[in-house]
Order: structure tokens, then sequence, then C-alpha cells
């Protein structure tokens, strides 16, 4: 072959090779550049920049940073429970047969008025069961007359906390503890005084044949657990119903004998239930005990709670938050927008609109779904409270090598 020939030859070789590596590298690499599609723009200072489709895609939501006047607060576990003398059962006075109308029978939410009658007992006394209603109308004679005598003691002990109190002797808790032991007191002698009445009652009206004395109400209340049907047989053991009354309940708190000291002038707490997350209770301060429980050190304490529209049920949990100083102007921000990063916490704040920032910052105590933050944030400044994840994993996606980096490597 001329050299000509060859020399035409070789570049014909060449251009070929050329235009197949061209190709190649052009499958390899999607249009638009090498990954632009899968990924948000990251700045050098981790800011994430996002489209305004990306941010609606991903529902991502904000709110600003407030200042709010705060109280400093312990937060502590409480359980709802009927008021002293705001709870009672209800029992028959003898055995016998239950006799009422069962369209007519309270059940479980009836709303019932003291000295209600709820059913009837029919009974045929015996002379011997005669003589038995004596000793235990002589028995409720000499419980009403002892309760009768408490009341007494607890009323001259009150009037002397009263006259110490007014002197400056004694704190303010201790004379609400007097006139808390009063009302209990008093609460008592009613127990024994309706028992008295309704056993003369039932005497009173006593003859050989068969008889049938009423039930009734001890308390105004609604029904709150019920197991009575008509035409069964009952004994004075047999517990028929309970009744409480709904609108005021209590909320006892076990709380540690070392935060007595930061309560002593609380009049009140705040507080919340898993049944309404969203809602704040209030409750004012009944009385602080007197006896530390010897297996975990805590004292209970008890707040007292209107109950207007029967949200509060017995037996719930009441999650407080009691203060003990006064208010100082916070931080707060809600504590969804809250990341933890190795052991730190940590928001996103929207800077401008779809720029989003890392920012650390330093917490302090919460206040139902908002937190304060004492460090790291400012008034007004918008932080992320939905889609923080996904904004953290477009961050993680950023450190991931795209496929064409792998290969300069």
């Amino acid at each position: 072959m001329r050299k000509p020939e060859l020399t035409a030859a070789m570049l014909i070789f060449l251009l070929s090779c050329m235009s197949t590596a061209c190709r190649k590298e052009t499958e390899r690499e999607p249009k638009g550049g090498p990954n632009t599609q899968s990924r948000s723009a990251v700045d050098s200072d981790g800011s994430i920049h996002l489209s305004s489709e990306h941010v609606q895609a991903n529902g991502l939501q904000t709110e600003d940073a407030v200042m709010q006047n705060l109280a400093p607060t312990i937060a502590a576990l409480g359980r709802v429970v009927a008021r002293a003398g705001g709870e009672a059962q209800v029992f028959s006075p003898f055995a016998g047969r239950l006799v009422a109308d069962p369209t007519r029978l309270p059940h479980i939410g009836s709303a019932v008025t003291k000295g209600q009658v709820l059913a009837e007992v029919e009974q045929f006394v015996t002379a011997s069961e005669q003589v038995q209603f004596a000793a235990t109308e002589a028995q409720l004679q000499s419980a009403f007359q002892q309760a009768q005598q408490e009341v007494q003691l607890r009323q001259t002990e009150l009037n002397r906390s009263r006259q110490l109190y007014e002197g400056g002797a004694i704190p303010l808790k201790q004379l609400e503890a007097a006139e808390f032991e009063s009302k209990q007191t008093e609460a008592r002698l009613e127990g024994a005084r309706h028992a008295k009445a309704q056993y003369e009652a039932i005497l009173s009206e006593q003859n050989s044949g068969p008889r049938r004395v009423p039930i009734r109400a001890p308390i105004a209340g609604t029904v709150v657990a019920a197991d009575l049907t008509a035409g069964q047989q009952i004994d004075s053991t047999h517990s028929l119903m309970t009744i409480v009354d709904l609108n005021s309940l209590w909320v006892e708190v076990a709380l540690h004998e070392s935060n007595l000291s930061l309560i002593r002038r609380t009049k009140s707490l705040e507080f919340t239930t898993p049944a309404s997350p969203g809602r704040t209770y209030m409750a004012k301060l009944i009385t602080i005990g007197n006896l530390v429980d010897p297996a975990n050190r805590t004292i209970t304490v008890i707040f007292e709670a209107t109950n207007p529209d029967g949200s509060l049920k017995i037996g719930m949990t009441a999650e407080t938050r009691i203060p003990t100083g006064p208010s100082t102007r916070v931080l707060l921000t809600p504590a969804s927008a809250l990341l933890s990063i190795e052991g730190r916490s940590a928001v996103y704040v929207e800077t401008e609109v779809g720029v989003y920032q890392l920012r650390s910052i330093i917490t302090g105590q919460r206040n139902g779904g908002k937190i304060v933050v004492t460090q790291g944030l400012k008034e007004g400044e918008k932080v992320v409270t939905v889609g923080a994840g996904t904004l953290r994993s477009e961050a993680l996606k950023s450190q991931i090598p795209t496929e064409a980096e792998v290969e300069k490597r």
C-alpha cells in the first residue's frame, strides 16, 4: 500500500473510534447534566434550596418562633378521682328482693338527685330480724353521735387555726388543711345522718308481713357503675350502684418530697389528658398531704377541677404542670419541629422562600405542644414544623457521591 493510502485509512479508523467513545459517554450522562433531577441544591453552609413544587409535594409547613410569658413549672403525672363526699355506693339496708320498674331503673350515665328513689327492696321481717334491726338502729345512732362529736372537735380546731393564722402564727397551708379536715368530718356526719334516717323510716313501718322499703340516692350525681336487676335477690353487702358528682373532681398528684419547697406558693395548676391532648384544664390547690410514701418518697397533693361538660372521667391520667415561680418572657417553638442529631437538638429554619437552614438550638422546659428555646433561635424566625425529616434526608442525600463523581475518582 502506498503511503497516502495508508495515511487516509488510519485517519478514518481514528474518526470512527472517537465517534464510538462520544456515543458511550452520551449514554452514561442523562440530559440536563449529572443527577440534576434527583437532587436538591445544597449550599456549602448546608442550606437546602427547594422549588415551590418540591415544597408543596412534601407538605412542608412552618411556624414563627414567638415570645410569651411563661412560669417555670414541674411536670408530674396525676390521676382524676372523685372528691371527698362526691362519691357514694348504694346498698340495700337488708336482704330481700329488688322491686322496680325495669324501664325506670337507673343505668350507667343516668343523672340522679339526692334522695331520689332508685328502687325498692321487699322483705319479710321475722321476730329475730326485728331484734337485729333494733340493734342496728342503736349502732347507727351511736355512729351518728360520734360523727357529731368529731364535727364539733374539728370545728373547734378550725376556729383556733383561723385565729392563729390571723395572728401570723401558722401558714395558710395549715389553715387550709384544717378546713379540709373539717369538710371531711361534715361529709361523714351527713352519711351517718342519712343511714340513721333510713333505718328509722324502716322501723317506723315495720309489721309482721312483707314490706317494701325504698332505696334512695345518698348524693346527687351520675351513675358510673350499676349492678341491679328487677326481681333479683340482694343483701346488705352487695353494692347496687356507684354515684359520683362529676361536676367537680379532684386531681391527685404524687410529688417527690424534694419538690415541696418549690410549690409553697402554688395555688393552681394546668393539666391535659390523653383523651383531649389539645385541651388544657385548670385546677385549684386543695391540700398538700402530710404523709411521705416510704417506697418512692412522694407526697400526695390534691387539686380540684370543675367539669361542666363531663369530659373528665374518673381514673383518667392527668399530665400536670405545677408553677414554681413568677412568669418571664421566653421564646417558644412547636415541639414538633425538633430534630435530634448526634444527641443535640436542632430545627430547620426557612431563611428565605424555599431555602432551609439547619440550626442547632438549646431547649428548656416544655409547655404543652411547645418548647422553650434558650439559644440558637430568634423571635419571628420561621421554623419547619412539618417535613423537617424530609429536609434532613435531602441533606444526607447530598453527601452521597453521584455516579459521575465516583467514576472521576
